[in-house]
């Protein structure tokens, strides 16, 4: 067998990846409940010592163990944060998935919560809040750019590639979502989780027009 022939037999029927989306992904649950008549997602706030993203908005989500997709690993972050058991999660369906700012895949898995009571854990949770679904779709976000640039290490080596050291590295805007809530500040990945979750309510609700 010639090694064109090895390289198709490897290959085969294999389904094509992105490559920078193999490192360690994460897994975040949109969880929807019933509250004062109308669907509410709920939100948690980052617990203030945390050493990543302390005292921001969030979903409840976290990185994926071996063997989890990204709806179990949803699902098993969303009960250890709010301290329910699997049976009051119920997964309605898998989302579109998210490269975030530094290159890492987020799943994103649409829920809902039976019988919530306000539980969660203090030891990554400060306090839980929730928004209705409606208000979404009556609100754009705001929106503003950043700029991500290369930045080589300092043993790069400048003279293997051409210009060296004045090399053109490229630049990629990036748009960063806001929504005001009162007294609380929805940005970043899960801001625009959210807006990605009403364009597709939209969609539904004009007929797919």
């Amino acid at each position: 067998m010639d090694i064109t022939e090895q390289i198709r037999k490897m290959y085969g029927d294999r389904e094509p990846v992105l490559r920078e989306s193999r490192q360690q992904g994460a897994g975040v649950l949109i969880p929807l409940l019933e509250k004062d008549g109308c669907t509410q997602v709920l939100f948690e706030v980052r617990a203030s010592h945390l050493d990543a993203q302390p005292g921001e908005v969030c979903l409840p989500g976290g990185r994926m163990e071996p063997g989890e997709n990204g709806a179990q690993t949803a699902v098993r972050e969303t009960c250890e944060e709010l301290l329910i058991p699997e049976s009051q999660v119920e997964v309605i369906s898998p989302l579109d998935g998210f490269i975030g700012p530094g290159g890492r895949p987020l799943w994103v898995t649409l829920g809902r919560l039976h019988d919530y009571r306000g539980t969660f854990s203090p030891e990554e949770v400060d306090h839980v809040f929730t928004i209705p679904l409606q208000w979404f779709a009556e609100n754009e976000p705001e929106r503003y750019v950043t700029r991500q640039a290369t930045q080589p290490g300092e043993n790069f080596p400048y003279d293997r590639i051409p210009r060296g050291r004045n090399y053109a590295w490229r630049e990629r805007p990036y748009e960063v979502f806001f929504y005001n809530w009162p007294g609380e500040e929805l940005w970043g990945i899960t801001a625009r989780i959210m807006h990605q979750l009403s364009e597709d309510c939209r969609m539904l609700c004009s007929g797919g027009k």
